[in-house]
């Protein structure tokens, strides 16, 4: 039987190909074969009735997945595929981001993700942020965020939807174009601090490059602590442990702070513009005034507006990124995730192998970071969701929801419109449904940012009726 844990390894080859990325280097594609011969191959079942956690399991269309960074969105359409939520497949895309874009996404750092539940299609905002400890350092957010995020709304086993990730960095992953630019803005291995140096340099001594195989044994090793054993292994166990001993002489009080940190479930701010409401997340994040200006844009002559006042000085260094899912019943996640800096810290934290969080300046971590949802209040459907990160994320994003809900452009020429105006190192990443979602979802689009090289993609087709096709 085709499960995640052991199909993970024969997509990931077969999609080189299907999203036109690099392929592997021998010595990589030789070691994923291992990989399956070692965990028991592929087993004979019946193709005609796979099992739920199996890929293939929905019959038709199973959603919408659109990250900025390729493999991590062909993570999240197997989750998908396989019977999963929009909670699980989002789980599994953030972990397989810090392996794969681990400049801007990382278990020590952190993000917000808004969540529209499948019940009563409500509205949850799941806040993850690293917080400071005792001497020094973060506690780190992201592995109590995920699992916040996934014990709300996920149905498959948590072990199953972080295998993947953790396969990634053991056996390698080709490096990405949107790695390999990320790469590109450190100059040179002299930024990398002594942990760092050995997992992004080639035998060579040069940087890493685009289709260039990724190892990170160590943080592999983590992932399987945190796949085994759950979210606290970061928090009370070894991993806390290496954490903590990062400072002898505070050991005692930073153990206490790592216990007692917790990711935050809180309520959106809602800005109502006719018949749609737009959920934001709260302060300290720029919700509260994003959501302000988005109900001045709705009465505003041209979308443009959706930028005045909320322009931040352009650096284009954020460690942030953004993915959006949606799954057939409507569910729907917008995240945000960030290292502060580009790269973090620069550091390892102790033997772990994954990166430190660096926070930027001031407000500047949560203004670059800004997941956005709209819905028909009456028809309680979807109509967009976004994800807007780096130094014009809070712009960006409404610039694209304005362009595509009140001036009636495409959601391509929307986000092309977006990345001429915006910061060059931000991103927007969303879905549009003018007619809603779930019920309309063949009226759905998905743009491709064009400053980045994401994926956006359309998971099956919807099932039983021929005459509605999905567009992307």
């Amino acid at each position: 039987m085709h499960t995640l844990f052991t199909h993970s390894f024969k997509t990931a080859i077969r999609r080189e190909v299907k999203a036109t990325l690099p392929r592997t280097r021998g010595q990589t594609a030789l070691a994923w074969l291992s990989a399956i011969l070692l965990s028991g191959g592929l087993s004979a079942c019946s193709p005609e009735k796979p099992a739920q956690g199996v890929i293939g399991y929905v019959a038709g269309f199973a959603g919408f997945v659109s990250a900025e960074e390729p493999r991590a969105a062909l993570i999240g359409e197997d989750i998908l595929s396989a019977g999963g939520t929009a909670a699980d497949a989002a789980t599994a895309m953030a972990a397989a981001l810090t392996v794969t874009m681990p400049s801007r996404a990382g278990w020590m750092g952190g993000g917000v993700c808004l969540s529209r539940l499948p019940k009563d299609k409500s509205v949850q905002v799941i806040s993850f942020l690293p917080e400071p400890l005792p001497g020094g350092g973060f506690a780190p957010g992201m592995p109590r965020g995920l699992y916040a995020l996934h014990a709300a709304s996920g149905t498959m086993r948590w072990e199953t939807i972080l295998a993947p990730a953790e396969n990634l960095a053991r056996f390698g992953v080709p490096v990405s174009r949107a790695f390999a630019k990320d790469l590109e803005t450190l100059g040179g291995p002299v930024a990398l601090g002594d942990g760092v140096r050995d997992i992004f340099t080639r035998k060579d001594g040069a940087l890493l490059r685009e289709g260039d195989n990724l190892v990170q044994l160590r943080a592999a090793t983590v992932m399987t602590s945190l796949r085994m054993k759950g979210a606290g292994e970061a928090y009370a166990g070894k991993m806390a442990q290496v954490i903590a001993a990062a400072m002898p002489e505070r050991e005692d009080d930073r153990r206490t702070a790592l216990r007692a940190y917790r990711a935050q479930v809180l309520a959106p701010v809602v800005a109502e513009v006719e018949h749609e409401a737009a959920y934001f997340p709260p302060a300290p994040f720029a919700g509260p005034r994003a959501a302000k200006m988005w109900s001045a844009v709705g009465t505003a002559e041209t979308p443009q507006s959706a930028r005045i006042g909320l322009a931040s000085p352009p650096m284009s260094t954020y460690g942030a990124t953004g993915f959006v899912v949606v799954d057939r019943g409507g569910m729907t996640v917008s995240c945000t995730l960030s290292m502060g800096q580009m790269f973090g810290s620069g550091q390892v934290v102790g033997s772990t192998g994954v990166l430190g969080y660096s926070p930027l300046d001031g407000d500047r971590d949560v203004d670059a970071m800004l997941p956005m949802l709209i819905g028909n209040k009456h028809l309680k459907d979807l109509r967009v969701a976004v994800a807007g990160t780096g130094a014009s994320a809070v712009s960006d994003a409404l610039d694209f929801a304005a362009r595509v809900r009140f001036a009636g452009q495409t959601s391509q020429d929307a986000v092309s419109a977006v990345a001429a105006a915006g910061d060059a190192g931000s991103r927007v990443t969303g879905v549009f449904c003018p007619e809603g979602a779930p019920s309309r979802v063949d009226t759905c689009t998905m743009p491709v940012d064009p400053r980045g090289a994401g994926v956006s993609r359309a998971v099956g087709i919807e099932f039983g009726n021929a005459n509605k096709k999905i567009r992307f």
